[in-house]
């Protein structure tokens, strides 16, 4: 088969990181041919990836420097990655000249409004895990600047426009399997195309790096949050639950906020507004993933109030490390948290969302035994769900229900 995956990097977490597994879970089964960008071969190639796994091939391309001189950063991101899907594209049919493969897969990056041009090839195709379905709930609007709610507008017209692009019906018209990231994108796919669709999320944890929540020496009760501090992330709307919950008694609490971005003042106000300093501790930066899950294994509670989610790699990283999770009842955490390892709530406006959340806190403060079942339910559901042995085992399984030997040979 052969994969087209922008994103492919081992230890970068986020949309690297998705490309990085799934490229390795397919090759388990498979003899995978992975098309990918230039700069992201040596940590590839010091990961010493092929030496363990024979079934896994990569393939380097990038834009000459003469197309590509005006990106820098993030700036101009969407042009360079419609420009490489194209060259992407191009290479992957001189790969299938030589090695006449049996299909191909789109997989990163994958929000159902960008049309993958690997679709053009003669062979057979898969498009997925698909995101991009997911809208940011309205009456949350009015919290924002209004530059932020203007792009939320624009990403909705993108979304409905989307549907009727003909080269996106082409791509999902051609595609024998179509996987959707999360319930609301697999809503967004169209009816005619849905009997070929699964729901599967993108994001999984190793199974090495799932163990048990760490016995922690303070007294206190320890919540955590984490993500890039930007607006949709709702950092300052979990302040504001935050600050609720202290008033509700004498709690022995603090709250750790990891992580920085464009928001981080906007977080800073708010902590002093409702002078709740003491309680608060903000860690801008850990230099290694490890860091950051041993931070998650020594918290009681990772709380996240993200308001516009795909995935949310870190609600999975908190709960492989046995902390239970409180999120919004949203796609994306709210599709991960049940139950048995946390407190999904709704939020109906601001105000819900805020007095709701305090109240899981407050919930899992007063009943340590519920928590502490949480806990050991977080590990199980990981385990179950999200071990990314497990996520390869059942995409294999999809492909073997789309593709017969007779397809596959033809």
């Amino acid at each position: 088969m052969l994969v087209s995956a922008y994103a492919c990097e081992p230890d970068k977490g986020s949309e690297p990181e998705v490309g990085w597994q799934w490229v390795q879970q397919l090759a388990r089964f498979n003899q995978v041919w992975v098309v990918t960008r230039k700069n992201n071969e040596k940590l590839i190639v010091n990961s010493k990836i092929v030496e363990t796994h024979p079934n896994l091939h990569f393939e380097y391309c990038d834009l000459p420097k003469w197309i590509s001189w005006w990106k820098k950063g993030q700036r101009g991101v969407h042009l360079y990655y419609f420009l490489w899907q194209i060259y992407a594209t191009v290479k992957g049919y001189r790969l299938h000249k030589q090695e006449k493969f049996d299909f191909c897969h789109h997989l990163t990056f994958s929000p159902f409004y960008q049309p993958p041009i690997l679709s053009l090839l003669p062979i057979p195709f898969i498009w997925g895990p698909l995101g991009g379905g997911e809208k940011l709930p309205a009456k949350f609007l009015p919290l924002f600047r209004k530059k932020h709610a203007f792009r939320e507008f624009v990403r909705v017209l993108i979304r409905r426009s989307a549907l009727f692009n003909p080269f996106i019906w082409y791509a999902m018209s051609k595609a024998k399997l179509l996987i959707a990231s999360t319930r609301e994108t697999y809503n967004t796919i169209p009816r005619i195309f849905r009997s070929k669709t699964v729901i599967e999320m993108q994001i999984g944890m190793h199974p090495l790096d799932i163990c048990g929540r760490a016995v922690s020496d303070s007294c206190q009760f320890e919540i955590i949050t984490a993500g890039r501090q930007t607006y949709w992330k709702g950092q300052v709307l979990l302040v504001k639950a935050f600050a609720r919950f202290l008033q509700k008694g004498t709690y022995d609490a603090k709250l750790t906020i990891l992580g920085k971005g464009e928001e981080s003042e906007n977080i800073k106000n708010e902590i002093q507004k409702h002078e709740i300093e003491d309680n608060v501790r903000l860690v801008s930066f850990l230099p290694e993933r490890e860091d950051v899950l041993a931070a998650f294994s020594k918290a009681d509670v990772f709380i996240y109030a993200s308001l516009l989610e795909c995935a949310g790699y870190v609600v999975l990283e908190a709960l492989s490390q046995g902390t239970p999770v409180i999120c919004l009842d949203l796609p994306g955490p709210g599709e991960i948290v049940d139950d048995s390892c946390g407190i999904k709530v709704s939020c109906e406006d601001p105000t819900n969302a805020v007095e709701n959340l305090s109240n899981a806190l407050q919930k899992l403060y007063i009943n340590r035994p519920l928590l502490n079942e949480m806990s050991l339910g977080a590990i199980e559901k990981v385990k179950r769900e999200h071990s990314w042995t497990i996520k390869g085992e059942k995409l294999q399984r999809h492909l073997s229900d789309t593709f017969s030997k007779k397809t596959l040979s033809s």
